[in-house]
């Protein structure tokens, strides 16, 4: 894998190759002390078996230990639909009554809460914060809720 993003850097102002994260962090614009305390947070993880934060798989956690270091430059940008469904603030669907349907969970740009009936265009790429946290906000309270319900059987 590392010999095609090699060649690919080759020609591509967009990945970013680097022999120490002292570099990696001079070519990206990335705080080093930031990175650094990334890599060890990241690496502490991997160590454990865990990631609590991202829940990545256990068997795809690897430490980075370099002697390569990798990045990219990375401009999110689409256009598409957004919004249809109204949730309230636990990403719990609601009817127009604003009433929460039980069970039901909606996030990403499939829900209308942080934009309402407006999206600015501005900042290319600006739901996808949305859509990851109210993605992990929604699956915590459908959990909770499907653990309501089997504690009272």
């Amino acid at each position: 894998m590392a010999g095609k993003i090699e060649e690919a850097a080759k020609t591509s102002p967009y990945i970013l190759i680097a022999n120490s994260l002292e570099e990696l962090a001079e070519k990206t614009g990335i705080r080093l002390a930031g990175l650094k305390a990334t890599i060890n947070e990241y690496s502490y993880m991997c160590e454990r078996g865990r990631d609590p934060i991202f829940h990545k798989n256990e068997r795809y956690l690897r430490p980075l230990k370099g002697p390569r270091y990798y990045g990219g430059i990375f401009y999110p940008a689409a256009y598409g639909s957004l919004g249809g469904i109204k949730i309230n603030y636990k990403m719990e669907v609601v009817t127009q009554d604003q009433e929460p349907i039980p069970g039901l969970y909606a996030a990403g740009v499939d829900a209308t809460a942080i934009y309402a009936d407006s999206y600015v265009f501005v900042l290319p790429g600006n739901t996808m914060g949305f859509a990851l946290n109210g993605g992990r906000m929604a699956g915590e309270n459908a959990a909770a809720y499907a653990k309501s319900i089997n504690a009272k059987k």
